[in-house]
């Protein structure tokens, strides 16, 4: 046993080493390439091949592109909020930082800074009421922001109004917008592959699954919206020192509309399609100057071309990665066997409801819905369709409100507690339809569930410092655990939509697990399911709930897979419950028979 705990000991260090080489070598590529870029277009320049001051001027326009094209992907694209108002942080940038110049003198680094910050100010002032909205709604409200920004300062006599506001110093060079860029790149790619960025990622691709996982919708899209309105800020303050004259016209819609061009011409969700865009959409213009009569028919025939063939973008949700290079991540292997179960020493009961109803409108689905569930058990949640089984679970969840009653879970009420509140408690569940997170792999799908005790911050995150690489290393090696116990290692970078079926409840089981519940909630596993899978989903069920030690409530209509599975069943029909106890008192109950058979079947 000593043998193969130093084995193991030694194993981790050479696998922490190696790691640590490979990000040192990571860095060392990044900041390498990024310094050879700059001292190559600077030598271009000065030896006047290929780049003349015309083209270094484009240039600059394309960093100030990229800036606000990534920073807007961040809100439209890895986040999937429909954000029109990016013009207006980009206006208060401009304005904040020119009159930091201009009227007070201040240095042009603190100006950009207060610009930014200015920025996502704005952003969070937009972000609180709006950001409950979705869709059409969202792409609404924030256009209305843009605007009202713009008629703010249409009428601040201090900026100048509607005359604008000229003589702003030309403090704008390559050098700085290059800075700016490469850091708006870096920061975002980082933020992204985290952990907060994954849970952005996760409300993209299913905002309700994403809520059951522990994932706090609204702080992440608020976190996103500020850290994308900061960088317009940015932006807007080179902007405007590049121009050196700035009025409220140049901040209206269209140019909101440019920036969403790069970004859906790059790729939604994709960084290196965002800067491939900002370089097309940037010089695409100066290319067809000689072509100026034609220049709009050739635009409309590229974009019908772009709809035709690449209607993802350019890149899609494609990027760069080190491993193109064998500079990975490299993640070490973990180790076999392993205990992940929870203890679950809790006193019971574990959860109880308390009279609890569920109106819509005039319908009252659940009605004075009492249960009792103690620590260990696994019961069964039966009745026939429209019974109210599934709202049951969605009010236990926080997905819906009950009209009435009390859920207590562990001795505390969570009746009115956020989704992601009631899963960091220790409820996790799945769905009759299974509500993956289908454009992202295997493996991504588990590592959003976990979270550590001290998860490490959003600036260890963009720094990549601190606790960050331990924590990111654990989460990787307890994911793949997951995925082996579930018979899923061997596909961990597919894409969890082309799963089979079967495996997509695996998955979904595994991913519910990650967050570590002492109650486990399964909405019709066996649902789509031949004899032969839902033999296997039975002896699954069954492993799990002695593995994890978990208390499990199973709705099922395949009654077989119940009785061999429950402790207990509760049956419901038309919300009220009509049953409660063991499956050999089921079987026999008339009102159980009635209401499945109907009356002449008692």
């Amino acid at each position: 046993m000593a043998e193969a705990d130093t084995a193991t000991a030694k194993r981790t260090k050479t696998n922490a080493k190696a790691t640590d080489g490979r990000r040192l070598a990571r860095a060392a590529v990044t900041l390498g390439g990024l310094a050879a870029g700059y001292f190559l277009v600077v030598a271009l320049h000065r030896a006047d091949i290929l780049i003349n001051d015309y083209y270094l001027q484009i240039l600059i326009w394309v960093g100030i592109n990229v800036i606000m094209g990534v920073s807007l992907n961040l809100i439209n694209g890895f986040t999937g909020q429909f954000s029109l108002g990016h013009a207006g942080f980009m206006a208060i940038g401009a304005y904040v930082a020119a009159s930091m110049t201009k009227l007070m003198g201040m240095p042009f680094a603190l100006a950009l800074l207060a610009g930014g910050i200015a920025a996502a100010a704005g952003g969070l002032v937009v972000g609180i009421p709006t950001l409950r909205l979705a869709g059409d709604y969202l792409a609404i409200a924030t256009l209305g922001f843009g605007e009202i920004i713009r008629v703010i300062i249409l009428n601040l006599d201090v900026v100048g109004g509607p005359r604008g506001l000229p003589g702003i110093p030309a403090h704008t060079t390559f050098l700085w917008v290059y800075v700016i860029a490469a850091a708006t790149v870096v920061v975002v790619r980082n933020l992204i592959w985290s952990r907060q960025g994954r849970a952005l990622v996760a409300i993209r691709e299913d905002e309700t699954a994403a809520e059951t996982m522990g994932v706090d919708t609204t702080r992440n899209k608020i976190m996103a919206f500020v850290v994308g309105a900061f960088f317009a800020g940015v932006a807007g303050g080179l902007y405007a020192h590049k121009i050196t004259f700035i009025d409220p016209s140049q901040f209206d819609f269209m140019k909101s509309i440019e920036a969403l061009v790069i970004i859906v011409l790059g790729g939604l969700g994709s960084i290196t399609g965002t800067v491939m865009a900002a370089f097309v959409v940037t010089f695409l213009p100066e290319i067809l100057r000689a072509f100026a009569d034609y220049r709009m028919i050739i635009y409309s025939l590229m974009l019908i071309l772009m709809m035709l063939y690449r209607p993802r973008g350019l890149m899609g949700t494609a990027e760069f990665s080190f491993k193109q290079l064998g500079l990975g991540n490299g993640r070490p292997v973990p180790d076999g066997g392993g205990q992940v179960a929870a203890t679950g020493d809790g006193p019971p009961p574990v959860l109880e409801t308390h009279r609890v109803c569920m109106d819509f409108g005039g319908l009252r689905a659940v009605s004075d819905f009492n249960m009792t569930l103690c620590q260990g058990e696994l019961v069964g949640l039966i009745g026939p369709n429209g019974a109210g089984k599934t709202t049951v679970f969605n009010m236990i969840t926080g997905l819906a409100e009950a009209t009435s009653g009390r859920i207590h879970f562990m001795g505390e009420d969570i009746t009115r507690r956020k989704p992601s509140e009631i899963n960091d408690m220790g409820i996790a569940r799945t769905f009759q339809n299974i509500r993956l997170f289908s454009n992202l792999s295997v493996l991504d799908n588990v590592r959003i569930a976990f979270r550590g005790a001290r998860p490490y911050s959003m600036t260890e995150a963009l720094l990549r410092a601190g606790r960050y690489s331990a924590q990111e290393d654990q989460i990787y090696r307890k994911s793949m655990e997951f995925l082996r116990l579930f018979g899923l290692e061997d596909r961990a970078s597919e894409i969890a939509s082309k799963l089979p079926y079967g495996a997509q409840r695996r998955l979904e089981m595994a991913r519910a697990l990650a967050t570590k519940p002492r109650l486990l909630l399964l909405d019709e596993p066996a649902a789509g399911m031949n004899p032969q899978e839902t033999q296997e989903l039975l002896e699954l069920i069954r492993w799990i709930h002695e593995r994890f030690d978990l208390t499990v409530l199973l709705i099922e209509h395949d009654m077989n897979l119940v009785m061999k599975l429950c402790q207990r069943i509760i049956v419901l029909d038309y919300g009220v419950t009509i049953a409660d106890g063991s499956p050999a008192e089921i079987v026999k109950n008339r009102r159980v028979i009635e209401a499945y058979l109907g009356e002449e079947a008692v």
